[in-house]
This record gives structure tokens, sequence and C-alpha cells, in this order.
């Protein structure tokens, strides 16, 4: 091999290798027994983190960490105004670009979760289910804070039904006990979800008495006074009650204006218009076949 080409290549090689080697992370270390210390994650060697105080690094198994607290610098303000404009897709690339470096530290749990728990909400969003699932999966494992565990199982459940898996999904929310207590008193989300796997099977008339509880006990709620409202729309067209799905639909343009269950509601009223048709066209046919 020419000795130009050759030394390229070496440089192309170590020039990789630099490129692939985790950058230095400024970090606080939390072991078991309330000790802690600040100082920089150097490297990962599978198990063993390589971590400095500013002196000479230690080895630490990564098994034995309680929580890495990592400096992360994102514009949460930018953030919560591009959900506000449903930018979606700039959400999830602001917060993938933001969480690479830490992506090798994934199975430690860390302060990350809480920008792991919105991405996951992204992706549902967007209809990306399977990374939905996936961060869902990690986030249901850390219980330091039940409130986020319980988002995650949520959106695992959506997650599941969005992608067709509804025997899974079954079985999922069946684990959580969510079949379950569905009275009154039950949470929007436990009744929307069991709804919305009840419509999917075609058992619409249960569907539609857990619908009528979500928009009775929680018109307080828009996160899933919502999605409550258009799933009843929904349930009304496979209904054939067009003119019930109709009048659901210019509420939620009514009083949810510019949001995704707008924008489903518009598609339904679409759908509906060419159900309309034909229907109209069969009762045509069926009279002319009379005659």
């Amino acid at each position: 091999m020419n000795k130009s080409i050759y030394s390229a290549v070496i440089a192309g090689i170590m020039t990789c290798v630099a490129v692939a080697q985790a950058a230095p992370l400024p970090a606080e270390l939390k072991m078991p027994g309330d000790r802690s210390w600040k100082g920089t994650i150097i490297s990962r060697d599978g198990d063993w983190i390589e971590f400095s105080t500013g002196g000479k690094p230690i080895r630490i198994g990564a098994s034995t960490i309680d929580e890495l607290v990592f400096e992360v610098k994102i514009d949460s303000y930018k953030l919560n105004e591009m959900n506000r404009n449903r930018e979606y897709a700039r959400i999830i690339g602001a917060l993938e670009r933001t969480l690479a470096p830490y992506k090798e530290y994934s199975d430690i749990r860390s302060n990350l979760t809480t920008y792991n728990a919105l991405l996951m909400e992204m992706h549902y969003k967007t209809a990306s289910y399977g990374k939905a699932i996936e961060l869902a999966s990690r986030i249901v494992l850390d219980d330091r804070d039940p409130k986020l565990q319980e988002q995650a199982r949520v959106y695992s459940v959506l997650s599941l039904i969005g992608a067709g898996k509804l025997d899974k999904a079954e079985a999922l929310i069946t684990a959580y006990g969510w079949t379950e207590g569905l009275d009154d008193t039950a949470s929007p989300q436990k009744l929307y979800i069991m709804a919305k796997l009840l419509t999917l099977k075609k058992q619409y008339a249960d569907a539609m008495e857990l619908v009528a509880k979500v928009v009775a006990f929680n018109s307080q709620d828009p996160e899933w006074m919502q999605p409550a409202e258009l799933l009843c729309a929904e349930v009304y067209t496979e209904l054939k009650m067009y003119d019930s799905a109709e009048e659901v639909i210019r509420q939620i343009s009514l009083l949810y204006g510019n949001t995704n269950e707008d924008d489903q509601a518009q598609k339904l009223k679409i759908r509906i218009e060419k159900l309309r048709a034909e229907q109209e066209l069969e009762e045509e046919a069926t009279e002319s076949e009379e005659v």
C-alpha cells in the first residue's frame, strides 16, 4: 500500500476511534448510604465506570451506582413553547441531540428520566410506537418518581394499542389491575384506556359507557377530556350515529381548537361525509331493487 494512503487510513481510523470514545461528562455520582462525589465521568468499559474528582481516575462498578446526576444543558422554556405549538418532531430532535452523550449510561438511574418521559410522550404523539414502548419499559423500572412511573405505564399501553398489539396491551392492562374498579371514582386515564381497547374490540356499548364517565366526572382535566371526546365521536361513527358524531366534532372544534384532537376530529368529519354518501347509495340501490 502506498505510504501516503496508509498514513491517511491510519489517521482516519484514529479519528473514528476518537469520535466513538465518549467525551468526559460532568456529573455527581451517588452511591448507596448517602455517599456522593462531584466530578467527571471519563469513560465506560462494560460494567466499569472511570470517574475522576480532579485527581487520579478511579474505576467503579456501574451496578453499584445508585444514581448519576448530569449537568444537562437544555432550554426548557423553548421545549414548552414547541410543545404548545405542536412541533413534536423538533422536540424529538432537540431531546435526542441533548441526550445522545448520555446514552451509554442509560441503564443507570439518573436525572434524565424526566427528559426521557417527555421523549416517550413525543414518540407516542408522532406514532413512533416502538420507540415510545422502549422508553416506557425503562421508565417503568425506575420507582423514584411514582408519577412518571405511572405515566410510563399509560404510554406503554397506549403505544401497544396504537401499534395494533391488542393482546399485549390487554395482558399489560390486566397485569396493572386496570380491569377492576371501573366506576365513577376510577382515574380518567384508566377509563380512557379501557374504552379505547373496547372500541378496537368492537364492544362499542361498553366503550361508550366508560367514555361517558371520563366526560362526566373529569371536565377539568383537558389531558383526558380531549381524547375522550374524540373517542366518543369515533364510537358514534362506528355505531352509524353520524349526527351525534358530528355534534361532538363541533364541540371539539369549539372547545379544543388547534389541538391534535381537533385535527383528528376534522379527519373523522371527512370520513363521516364519505360514509354518509355510501349509505345513501346503498339506500338508493335497495329502493331500486324493490321497485
